[in-house]
């Protein structure tokens, strides 16, 4: 026996010290703190992230299907008064539990049934105007659901808004729905596929995707993706808004495998295939039902629903009980 062996053996404190020590230094690698990342700015890239630059028209993902999700509305371009294409970022801790609701730039935010958390936290705008969170739902280590959730603490110009924040080209269902005098609210679904997620993409979705993959959590190839859409105009003449985008996993429970070829999430494949149509389907109608909650957080008029589910909250990607307590 070495005397490795018999110090791993007869020195119980000594090998909690050791495997502690490992332990931590993952984890430090992985949050790293301001001043270790100033001794060594490549980990950086674990825990700072840039927004990316305005993408061209002919880019931008609400017209094109496979990237997962994007914002429709979203804050993009330098509008009167300060630049918003750049952002600070921050890394929350993973195993941080949301349920029910979330407090989202001084409004409530409703979150669907599970439990959700944090991948990344954002502000932009010259004085942080626009918020935004990136969160992750699991089920039995795989991914069920991701939520790109961007809303302003104060009015920012309306050139800080992409185009036509109702209208997307090519989606499978959208809708405009009714709002009061001066705000505009539409809905919107269609079929995304995973992007190949890099840690260093300069895209939010891409880089929370990268961040996933490198914890070692399995994800579906393909996605449903869900989106909201909440707009007022302001009294000095910029807007408010709340965009909320949803990725939800059409896997089997417990797994990363979907049970029909990619084909049949092509526009043409949902209106031949039982599964993929049925279960887009299903998206469309919770999302309507789930619309009106939505609006709530937006008004901050939503009731907390502490030990149970909050009714609509149940999605199609959730595995669980409809009325039962968040597991």
């Amino acid at each position: 026996m070495s005397a490795f062996s018999r110090l791993w053996r007869r020195a119980p404190l000594w090998r909690l010290s050791l495997v502690s020590m490992v332990a931590f230094s993952g984890i430090t690698a992985l949050y790293p703190p301001d001043w270790l990342v100033g001794l060594y700015p490549p980990l950086g890239k674990f825990a700072h992230h840039t927004a990316p630059a305005a993408p061209s028209d002919d880019s931008s993902p609400d017209s094109e299907q496979g990237s997962p999700p994007a914002p429709s509305g979203a804050a993009e371009g330098k509008g009167q008064g300060g630049d918003y294409t750049t952002a600070k970022g921050a890394v929350p801790p993973i195993d941080a539990q949301l349920v029910d609701v979330m407090p989202m730039a001084g409004r409530q935010f409703p979150l669907p049934a599970g439990i959700w958390h944090p991948v990344l936290t954002e502000t932009s705008g010259p004085h942080g105007e626009i918020s935004s969170n990136i969160l992750v739902r699991t089920d039995r280590g795989v991914v069920t659901g991701v939520i790109l959730v961007q809303a302003t603490t104060a009015s920012v110009p309306p050139s800080a808004m992409t185009g036509q924040p109702c209208h997307l080209d090519g989606a499978f269902f959208q809708r405009k729905l009714a709002a009061p005098s001066g705000a505009v609210q539409c809905i919107a679904t269609n079929v995304g596929f995973a992007p190949k997620g890099d840690i260093h993409s300069k895209d939010d979705i891409g880089w929370a995707f990268g961040r996933l993959t490198l914890l070692g959590f399995p994800m579906p190839p393909v996605w449903a993706l869900a989106s909201w859409t909440y707009a007022v105009n302001a009294e000095d003449g910029g807007k408010n808004f709340e965009v909320v985008s949803m990725a939800l996993s059409p896997a089997d429970p417990g797994t990363a495998h979907v049970k029909t070829p990619l084909a049949d999430w092509s526009p043409q494949g949902l209106g031949t295939s039982p599964f993929s149509g049925r279960f887009m389907q299903s998206v469309n109608d919770w999302l309507v039902r789930w619309a009106p909650i939505l609006e709530q957080g937006y008004q901050g008029t939503l009731q907390p629903f502490p030990n149970t589910i909050r009714p609509g909250a149940a999605d199609p990607a959730w595995h669980g009980t409809a009325g039962a307590p968040p597991t």
